[in-house]
């Protein structure tokens, strides 16, 4: 901690410019927590969520009429679940604490949900119940009025 604080004081005294500056703060930042803790960037959560929620609406509108889902939509779904659970792997490891204590907090519940909805998707017959509801999992985090 106190070696990225001097790093930083270090930087503007030197005058170096914003982006030098910018790149001590990357490293001590990454110096400060310790091995089981993931620093995840603001600007990384938000791409996230930005992709999670493209991907919501679209799962909503291609089960709309869960009646009349052809095989290509079924496949559809099934290929944003996966890039979902996929996009979840950015918002920390399993177990592992972030500097998103709310993210941590449901984030194990969301993948679950995404992978149970998978599976309902891809059985025999299709049940679309749980990829309906993906949006609703969503709620766990926002309901609380946050990202």
């Amino acid at each position: 901690m106190r070696r990225g604080l001097l790093a930083l004081i270090l930087c503007f005294a030197a005058g170096s410019g914003p982006l030098a500056c910018a790149k001590v703060s990357e490293f001590a930042t990454a110096h400060t927590y310790g091995p089981s803790f993931d620093y995840i960037p603001d600007d990384q959560v938000d791409s996230v969520m930005w992709q999670l929620a493209r991907d919501v609406k679209r799962i909503d509108a291609l089960t709309k009429d869960s009646a009349s889902i052809t095989q290509a939509q079924n496949e559809e779904i099934a290929r944003l679940l996966v890039i979902m659970e996929d996009a979840t792997d950015r918002l920390g490891k399993e177990g592992v604490r972030t500097n998103h204590p709310l993210i941590d907090e449901h984030r194990e519940q969301f993948r679950a949900d995404l992978e149970a909805a998978r599976r309902g998707v891809m059985a025999q017959p299709p049940s679309y119940r749980l990829a309906e509801d993906v949006s609703t999992a969503c709620m766990r985090c926002h309901e609380h009025g946050t990202r």
